[in-house]
């Protein structure tokens, strides 16, 4: 299982933002233009904590939405999306990236700024469900994987016997 992009949308906390991409690994121009992308990504109405699940040509486009607190203004809403394969198990990516978003804002880190600067290793760390570091902060992918997919992925018992 590996996502095929991971694409970071935002929606500025002041009057009159409208959605945006604010970064895409590998670059969203090899799957669509901006707008069309977007549409999957941050849907109408998204509030922060939901997960949002879309069609994207051959995809499944995959959505988190979050906030980023700001001191000054209304927070921002941000959307980390994976493009995944229709045969890809959704369960266990919408686990890994809330634990993520958790991680780093109870570390104190999630901020616009690190999300965009790190995107290729979260992207990366993801595909490989191995550990990366961000600004010294481990995000253990390794375990976090290891332990969504014993859960999610539990082996049907086999039946023994005969029926009549």
């Amino acid at each position: 299982m590996a996502s095929e992009y991971a694409i970071l949308a935002k929606l500025g906390g002041f009057v009159g933002s409208n959605p945006e991409i604010v970064s895409s690994y590998p670059p969203y121009t090899a799957v669509g233009n901006e707008t069309e992308i977007l549409n999957s990504c941050f849907p109408l109405g998204a509030k922060a904590g939901k997960f949002f699940e879309d069609r994207f040509r051959k995809y499944i486009a995959l959505s988190y939405v979050f906030k980023v607190r700001k001191s000054a203004e209304r927070d921002d809403l941000f959307s980390f999306s994976v493009l995944l394969h229709k045969r890809d198990k959704v369960e266990i990516y919408k686990k890994v990236l809330t634990e993520l978003i958790n991680i780093l804002e109870s570390n104190g880190r999630l901020s616009e700024s690190v999300l965009t600067q790190y995107h290729q290793k979260i992207y990366e760390g993801i595909n490989s469900e191995s550990d990366i570091l961000i600004e010294d902060l481990l995000i253990d992918f390794s375990r976090i994987f290891k332990e969504v997919k014993a859960k999610v992925l539990k082996q049907k018992p086999q039946l023994k016997g005969s029926f009549f």
